[in-house]
């Protein structure tokens, strides 16, 4: 099983306004690269309660590149693969509207949200968030930091598969009534049925 869990930090309520992403890239269900980029934002505008949550000031970033300076790096660990993500509505509309914001082309991939798996897969837990679910499954992380909350939903999917013997995305989808979400190139995100939500 192959895939890319993500996470973005942002430094304010704007989508575009990235200072830091974080991925991990599973192979054959084994965790083999982990990696967190900081960013400067774009509006430069910081939330004081963002950065108390995600550790991370103005300072820290305002002279780092912006996205569109990474993105060529970052696209071999999206386009055309299956992104996993903690709550992914956010970090893909995160990666849409600020891909759309420098005027570059979305590309085609799938994603799938541990927030709805780890429901549907342990719903007697009463919260899902990803603290309380990494303690659950006993998984070590510093919470909002981006390398390591892809990595904790990097280390929950890969659980949820195992306690579920799933061997394929297939399968997740069968076991759970799931389906992948779509992103389409030049489109953006589309429903489970194909038609267009937003462009953003």
């Amino acid at each position: 099983m192959n895939f890319t869990a993500i996470d973005f930090e942002t430094a304010s309520k704007e989508r575009t306004s990235v200072c830091s992403l974080g991925w991990c890239v599973v192979e054959n269900g084994i965790i083999t690269e982990r990696k967190e980029i900081l960013i400067k934002p774009d509006p430069f505008d910081f939330n004081e309660y963002n950065s108390k949550i995600n550790g991370i000031y103005p300072e820290m970033v305002w002279d780092k590149p912006t996205f569109d300076k990474y993105w060529d790096d970052i696209r071999p660990y999206i386009e055309n693969q299956m992104v996993i993500a903690h709550n992914a509505s956010f970090d893909v509309h995160v990666l849409c509207s600020t891909l759309e914001h420098f005027g570059i082309e979305i590309p085609d991939f799938t994603y799938l949200c541990t927030v709805i798996l780890s429901q549907k897969a342990y719903p007697d837990l009463p919260s899902h968030k990803l603290n309380n679910l990494a303690e659950a499954l006993g998984i070590d992380f510093n919470h909002h930091r981006a390398y390591d909350d892809a990595y904790a939903c990097a280390k929950a999917f890969l659980r949820i598969c195992e306690d579920y013997n799933l061997e394929g995305f297939d399968d997740v989808e069968k076991c759970f009534g799931v389906r992948c979400g779509i992103v389409q190139k030049g489109v953006g995100i589309v429903s489970k049925k194909n038609k267009k939500i937003k462009k953003n």
